[in-house]
C-alpha cells in the first residue's frame, strides 16, 4: 500500500474519529503529495517541449504536430520513493518549526508542530538511530580508508547515498564527525 494510499484511508478514519490534529496533518501531507504531482508532471511536460523544439527546429509544421500530441497526466501517481520524499521533507519543515517556537518561548505551537511530526512520521519507515548508525558508518570509513575532519567532504555523499530513507541526515553528519576526529 503506498502511502498515499495509507493517508487515504487513515484521512477517513481520523474523520470519523474527529481527530483534528490528525486530519489537519493528514490533509496537509496529501496536498504536499499532490503538488509534487502536478510539479512533477509540469517537469515532465517541459522537458518533451524541449525535445520536441530541438528536434524539429527545422519544421514548424512537424514540430506543432508532435507538440499537439505531448500529453501529461497530472494525476500521474508518484513512486514510493517521491512520496517518502515528500513527507521526509514535511517532517524536516515540522522540525525546524518546532525548533523555532521553542526558541521563541511558544511552547503551544512548537507542541503542535511535534503532534503533527509524530503523525507523519508514522508514513515512514523507521529512522536508524545514532547507535545503530555508528558501526556502519565506521564500516563505511573503514572501507573508504578514510581519516580525519578533512575526509568529511569525501564521506558524507556516499553516506547519504547509502542511507538515504532510512537515516536522518543531521544524524549521519553527527556519526561521521564523531568517527573521523
Amino acid at each position: 500500500m503506498t502511502i498515499s494510499e495509507r493517508l487515504f484511508d487513515d484521512l477517513k478514519i481520523a474523520m470519523k474519529a474527529g481527530e483534528k490534529i490528525r486530519v489537519e496533518t493528514i490533509r496537509g501531507a496529501r496536498a504536499a503529495i499532490q503538488n509534487a504531482q502536478l510539479e512533477a508532471a509540469k517537469q515532465k511536460y517541459d522537458a518533451e517541449v524541449r525535445a520536441i523544439e530541438a528536434r524539429y527546429a527545422a519544421d514548424p509544421a512537424a514540430r506543432e504536430t508532435a507538440l499537439a500530441a505531448i500529453s501529461a497526466d497530472p494525476h500521474a501517481p508518484l513512486a514510493a520513493e517521491a512520496q517518502e520524499a515528500v513527507i521526509a521533507k514535511e517532517i524536516k519543515r515540522r522540525h525546524e518549526a518546532a525548533e523555532m517556537y521553542h526558541a521563541g518561548g511558544r511552547a503551544e505551537l512548537a507542541a503542535k508542530e511535534e503532534a503533527e511530526l509524530a503523525i507523519l512520521q508514522t508514513y515512514l519507515p523507521t529512522q536508524m538511530s545514532v547507535e545503530e548508525l555508528r558501526p556502519a558508518v565506521a564500516a563505511i570509513i573503514a572501507e573508504l580508508g578514510l581519516s580525519g575532519p578533512s575526509s568529511l567532504g569525501k564521506l558524507m555523499p556516499v553516506l547519504i547515498e547509502r542511507f538515504k530513507g532510512r537515516a536522518e541526515g543531521r544524524a549521519i553528519s553527527q556519526v561521521a564527525r564523531e568517527l573521523l576526529t
